[in-house]
């Protein structure tokens, strides 16, 4: 089957631009998808151990893209270079169009469309990139995100303000030669700590309750107001200001201390 295209006026690139960012701390490659039927882009990113997976989308209408495609199906692309894309779609500040060139592949009686190349052009200047193909990334369905990743087995929950993600990538800054942040939940409050530092974050329930998770997990969470469900076993962050969520498993093993000997 030949080749086809899908063709998308992009009236400002920075919206775009800015949701493609929120996956570059995950990893360097993305893969996201283009749903024609839905008018939107979703992205499900995870890093190489899958302790993080990231979720966004972004309605084609929020994004200033626009297309007159009638076809109801799912574009996979593959992107090698996060911030490659990134350039060259900053190359165009005004309106400019976005054409997706993507074919049929078949594999075990299961039909993608997976993207080739995109095509970025307006009328002084033309760029096209190769896209990377499906079989290096780890494609997350719908049903495993949903009914699986981000299904946390909530033991408590919090409002996450902007201000108080701040200042726990503050205090880690401070406590470096530890890798690990502790969420502990101890008579009716939820504090975060390092090896050196306690900070009261929010009043909770009086379950007992901790999860640790890695400071390089923690910092690829997004500084926005968000809602939290934490488990015994994973967390997830939901946006409050886009429609981003991002799940981290819990950290196994601590090499660096024993519990026993913190200050608290």
């Amino acid at each position: 089957m030949a080749a086809k295209t899908v063709e998308c006026t992009v009236k400002d690139s920075k919206i775009f631009t800015n949701y493609l960012k929120k996956f570059a701390s995950i990893d360097s490659t993305l893969l996201f998808e283009v749903d024609l039927s839905d008018q939107k882009f979703i992205t499900k990113s995870p890093n190489e151990e899958r302790s993080v997976v990231k979720f966004g989308e972004l309605s084609f209408e929020e994004g200033k893209f626009e297309t007159k495609s009638k076809e109801k199906i799912r574009i996979k692309v593959g992107i090698y270079n996060i911030q490659r894309i990134i350039k060259i779609i900053d190359q165009f500040p005004g309106e400019f169009q976005f054409i997706i060139k993507y074919d049929e592949v078949v594999t075990n009686d299961k039909t993608d469309h997976a993207a080739l190349s995109i095509l970025v052009k307006n009328d002084s200047l033309k760029f096209n990139e190769e896209c990377t193909s499906l079989n290096i990334f780890k494609y997350i369905s719908d049903d495993l995100w949903n009914n699986t990743i981000k299904k946390v087995d909530e033991v408590i929950s919090f409002h996450f303000s902007k201000e108080n993600i701040e200042k726990i990538r503050a205090l880690s800054e401070l406590d470096k030669e530890y890798k690990l942040i502790e969420f502990i939940n101890k008579e009716g409050s939820l504090f975060v700590r390092g090896r050196s530092f306690e900070f009261l974050l929010a009043p909770t329930t009086d379950e007992k309750f901790s999860i640790s998770f890695f400071k390089e997990q923690f910092n690829k969470i997004d500084v926005e107001e968000s809602s939290v469900k934490m488990g015994a076993d994973r967390a997830s962050f939901k946006s409050e200001d886009s429609e981003t969520e991002i799940v981290l498993s819990r950290a196994e093993g601590n090499d660096n201390y024993d519990n026993d000997d913190l200050p608290f």
